[in-house]
């Protein structure tokens, strides 16, 4: 199989060779700590906003256009690699609810806290919650046309992993694909996501090429996979829950979001303007809505935008740290590891003629499933149950099984070969910030880091030599 070059990067003083991807958000110096923060505040001070007393006292301006999951004409844009993600949740955005609800708390406001919080856990920029109406309907539902292929790839294809709980988590995916259409009368309550769209590559940066004018549909990716988590967890908590993206939904999120309180009524959002993407999640459970934000013209400057908010004060994000790729390349990732120190070789040594190549079957989860480790650690791994004790983890976990059917496949022969090393270097690393991640490196992959035998027992031969 044929591998793309690229130039690998030297391994840190005093590291072993390899790195690792590590999902979240960066921000540059801050001279303020946000430590005493509630989680539920977010990343920014929307608490310093004047808002209306009553739900309705703004007029929302026309619906928002919601981007297509594939625009893009290049043949290497990376719209055309995030399109079945896309798909693979709003295929997934409603599924079976658990009939027995869970112990929540009873105060609206402190369910309202907690579900803003597992969004901002999520990586959601502003989120906030409002009263679902028939105002917020759209005259014509949108729907992804990629979702009833990534069905029947659900329904027919086999997953290869021995990950604990697999065949309950497709079987329930199935499952899911059979339920009948949404009835979004049955939910008092919108939860909505906002998040902020990265900015546009510079002229002649290097490594952007892949991501020129994909800002929009990578934002609403990452909007789509927080909304589908979350309604994933409130179905799991025994309360019926839908998720809107802005490919597939019944409703104008741009309505939802200025009532819940996160666009001023021209449409903008409060510290960043324009650049966002929106996805909401509908539900039955009741929590407290947030009130609608008064015009930007009648919001007192000092306090929402003032040197509170240019310095830090009291919050994650501030007018200069916000974006962290503000003054950075994106092939440069948001922290500095320019600055580090690095040597030819790892400093650990690896006896690699000697290394033996394992099969899965080794894997530690495998090895608790098959009852290696004991029968209490058996009993866990069982169906997953150690994933399933925590809702949260569950409803994330639900996500990621889904996933593994589109994270192979076979090469496009007809698609670009670039032949540059640095070139190819700067691409996938530049994608890969502009993604979400914190961490990117580039290494050799050695025969002896590859398993022996797959999940199902079929030699192993090592297809590539290099790794990300």
């Amino acid at each position: 199989m044929e591998s793309l070059p690229f130039a690998p990067e030297c391994p840190l003083a005093g590291q072993t060779q390899g790195w690792f991807f590590t999902q979240g958000r960066t921000d540059q110096m801050r001279l303020f700590s946000d430590a005493k923060r509630p989680v539920h505040l977010g990343p920014f001070p929307l608490e310093r906003l004047a808002r209306h007393s009553t739900p309705k006292a703004h007029r929302p301006p026309a619906a928002n256009t919601a981007p297509p999951p594939d625009t893009a004409e290049a043949p290497d844009s990376i719209t055309h690699a995030m399109r079945d993600y896309q798909a693979m949740m709003d295929a997934l955005r409603h599924g079976p609810t658990a009939a027995m609800p869970s112990t929540i708390p009873d105060c609206p406001k402190e369910r309202a806290n907690h579900l803003k919080s597992f969004g901002y856990f999520q990586d959601a920029a502003m989120v906030g919650l409002c009263a679902l109406t028939p105002d917020h309907r759209r005259t014509t539902p949108l729907t992804n046309p990629d979702t009833t292929r990534l069905a029947d790839e659900i329904r027919t294809k086999q997953t290869k992993t021995l990950a604990g709980g697999i065949d309950l988590i497709m079987a329930e995916l199935r499952e899911t694909l059979d339920l009948p259409g949404p009835d979004l009368t049955r939910h008092p309550t919108a939860l909505v996501f906002l998040f902020e769209m990265p900015r546009a590559p510079r002229p002649n940066e290097p490594g952007t090429a892949w991501l020129a004018g994909a800002e929009a549909q990578r934002t609403s990716l990452r909007a789509t996979e927080c909304a589908t988590i979350l309604a994933t967890y409130l179905r799991l908590l025994g309360h019926d829950a839908i998720a809107h993206s802005a490919t597939t939904t019944e409703l104008d999120l741009t309505h939802l979001a200025l009532d819940a309180g996160l666009l001023f009524p021209d449409g903008t959002a409060p510290f960043l303007g324009s650049r966002y993407a929106l996805a909401a999640v509908t539900t039955a459970l009741v929590a407290t809505p947030d009130q609608p934000l008064k015009p930007r013209s009648d919001q007192d400057w000092l306090t929402t935008e003032g040197p509170a908010w240019h310095l830090g004060f009291g919050t994650r994000h501030s007018a200069s740290s916000h974006d962290p790729y503000a003054k950075r390349a994106f092939r440069d990732g948001p922290h500095p590891f320019e600055t580090l120190k690095r040597v030819a070789n790892p400093t650990t040594y690896i006896d690699a003629p000697n290394v033996a190549r394992v099969p899965k079957r080794t894997d530690l989860f495998a090895r608790a499933q098959f009852g290696d480790m004991g029968p209490k650690v058996q009993s866990q791994a069982a169906g997953g149950r150690y994933v399933r004790k925590s809702p949260s983890s569950f409803a994330q976990r639900r996500l990621l099984s889904a996933f593994t059917l589109v994270q192979d496949g076979t090469a496009n022969p007809s698609g670009p070969r670039p032949s540059d090393a640095q070139s190819n270097a700067d691409l996938i690393k530049a994608t890969a910030y502009w993604l979400g991640a914190d961490a990117v490196g580039l290494s050799a992959a050695p025969d002896w880091v590859w398993y022996s035998h797959d999940a199902t027992g079929a030699p192993i031969t090592p297809p590539h030599g290099q790794a990300i």
